[in-house]
């Protein structure tokens, strides 16, 4: 058996960030940019107002109040040629260039308007008050953006900011889903004493919209050879196939097998992981890369988090595709008779003191009942048998929080 980061290593090695599309930039949500984004402009590309006042020149403060002819308004939006000249304040609103001759703005909560003058108190006058000035956020050509970074909010209002309308990114993988076993049955069906419900390919569908992808569900595959082998051809037809169980050693756990009779190279069966242990990896030639994923429910949303998303991440050109684990020290001792890496449930708890993990206890890879509490999955390492209380760990979450 290997190891999971050899198994990781082998994932991402043999893989490569699929070709690009141009979309709309409102669209472009978790995918990741073909090129850097570099400012058009200086940002701000002028002195701006950071709040509504008056205009003054510095200079004209002898004391903290003083009283000063007005001499126009700036409006946000509208060009204007006014300049403030000695002795004089121009009413300015927020966001609009600042006038010539000024180089402070007094905030409209210190000003007492009396007719044609206004009273500006001001205790601490100094040149650039309440200014932005030119190029003070960046200055033109400067990189905001790097390529291979999935645009967030954040980033999709900073490419708006600097004129893209359109980026181009790179395409995000289509995932096919096949549910296996004669027992498993559609949850609009009543179950037979033999006989539950299919969990599995809920759960990855869901996990594949959290990452913002197209997936399709196939159905469930009966353990027979021809049902199984024809899903199996129609999944390739996608650049990512995940099944859920048929991948240990039983008489009917067939997906290896058939697998490999079309046109998938194995390139490694069992991880030194729990749970997850008997998951199956392979690709074919034209590049369709295969996820065999236990049967269990709480092994199909381990190996998907573990093993399945840095795949998505490099297929989708992130410059980053590995996990990145938060540090946080354990609510209570845990202990673990595994000598594999076990990830194992946990949820946050937050005090105002301090933030902890608290370990979720369930009864193995089927109970996902007690699993549903979990926010993410930390380590307890296959060299560790114990971990005290206030033990640092490294905790993955759900879904990527940066």
């Amino acid at each position: 058996m290997i190891s999971v980061s050899e198994a990781l290593k082998l994932i991402l090695e043999g893989s490569s960030a699929l070709p690009s599309q141009i979309i709309p930039v409102e669209n472009a949500q978790s995918f990741a940019l073909v090129n850097d984004v570099k400012s058009d402009r200086p940002l701000p590309p002028f002195d701006r107002v950071a709040m509504d006042g008056f205009a003054v020149k510095s200079e004209d403060f002898t004391s903290e109040t003083m009283e000063f002819k007005i001499a126009g308004q700036v409006q946000t939006g509208v060009s204007s040629k006014l300049v403030v000249g000695p002795g004089e304040a121009i009413r300015i609103m927020t966001g609009a260039p600042c006038p010539e001759g000024a180089d402070a703005v007094v905030k409209i909560e210190n000003a007492t308007i009396k007719g044609k003058t206004v009273v500006l108190k001001e205790e601490n006058m100094k040149p650039g008050l309440n200014i932005a000035t030119k190029g003070e956020d960046t200055e033109a050509g400067k990189t905001l953006i790097r390529a291979g970074t999935p645009l967030t909010t954040a980033g999709i209002a900073v490419c708006a900011s600097v004129g893209l309308p359109k980026v181009e990114v790179y395409q995000k993988p289509k995932i096919k889903i096949i549910s296996t076993g004669t027992e498993i049955i559609s949850p609009s069906e009543s179950p037979l004493a033999h006989q539950i419900r299919d969990c599995n390919s809920f759960s990855l569908r869901s996990m594949s919209r959290s990452n913002i992808l197209e997936s399709r569900f196939l159905g469930i595959g009966e353990d027979d050879k021809k049902v199984l082998a024809a899903m199996i051809r129609e999944g390739l037809e996608s650049e990512i196939l995940l099944l859920s169980g048929g991948v240990s050693m039983g008489e009917f756990d067939h997906i290896p097998q058939l697998l490999s009779e079309n046109g998938v190279k194995n390139l490694f069966h069992h991880v030194r992981v729990k749970p997850g242990k008997p998951i199956w990896f392979g690709k074919t030639e034209k590049g369709t890369y295969v996820f065999g994923l236990p049967g269990n429910p709480v092994s199909v949303q381990t190996c998907y988090r573990i093993f399945v998303e840095p795949l998505i991440r490099k297929l989708s050109g992130y410059a980053n595709p590995r996990h990145r684990f938060i540090k946080l020290p354990l609510s209570e001792q845990v202990n673990s008779k595994s000598n594999r890496d076990h990830y194992m449930p946990g949820k946050l708890v937050i005090t105002e003191k301090e933030t902890l993990l608290e370990p979720i206890h369930i009864r193995g890879s089927g109970d996902f009942s007690n699993f549903e509490p979990s926010q993410g999955l930390f380590l307890f390492p296959a060299e560790e048998k114990q971990l005290e209380a206030g033990t640092p760990v490294d905790f993955l979450p759900w879904r990527e929080i940066w």
